[in-house]
């Protein structure tokens, strides 16, 4: 509960929205959203952590791995999703780039995955700096209403 106010804060942000489902909530949505865990675990390994400055013992988003899922709604077997997720206040310092090597390493020593996969929407050049810095290569580009990139890493064998 105490993490409640920073997650509506990133919620309601319209700058931190922008590139994952194009609007703000509400507060009222964020607050449903955060008390109803829509964003549990699918199970204790892959999902989408609270993301805790130590030095500040503050909230400041959430990054992890989650289930890549094929067309279908399955999970591919030996692969996950990257994501991250940063309050504006901490973009710029790292942070991203800190939790994606630890959670690469995570996927690929620990849970043994075969590849990780990211999507970004075309213009959040930010995002895409941070995942090739990851060594993530361009797949193929989707284009839409919203574009996206589509970037896989690779498990070195």
């Amino acid at each position: 509960m105490a993490d409640m106010d920073a997650y509506c804060d990133m919620e309601q942000d319209p700058d931190v929205r922008k590139f994952v489902g194009g609007y703000a909530r509400s507060r009222e949505d964020a607050e449903s959203r955060f008390l109803n865990g829509a964003f549990q675990p699918v199970n204790d390994r892959l999902a989408m952590w609270a993301t805790i400055l130590k030095s500040e013992n503050k909230y400041i988003g959430r990054c992890g791995l989650y289930p890549h899922f094929n067309v279908d709604g399955n999970p591919i077997k030996d692969e996950a999703t990257l994501a991250f997720y940063i309050a504006r206040g901490y973009w710029g310092r790292g942070f991203a780039t800190e939790a994606g090597q630890a959670f690469i390493r995570f996927g690929f020593d620990v849970l043994k995955v075969k590849r990780i996969v990211a999507t970004i929407q075309v213009g959040n050049d930010p995002s895409v700096h941070v995942i090739k810095k990851l060594g993530f290569m361009l797949c193929h580009t989707e284009s839409g209403p919203r574009s996206f990139y589509h970037l896989e890493l690779k498990e070195n064998i």
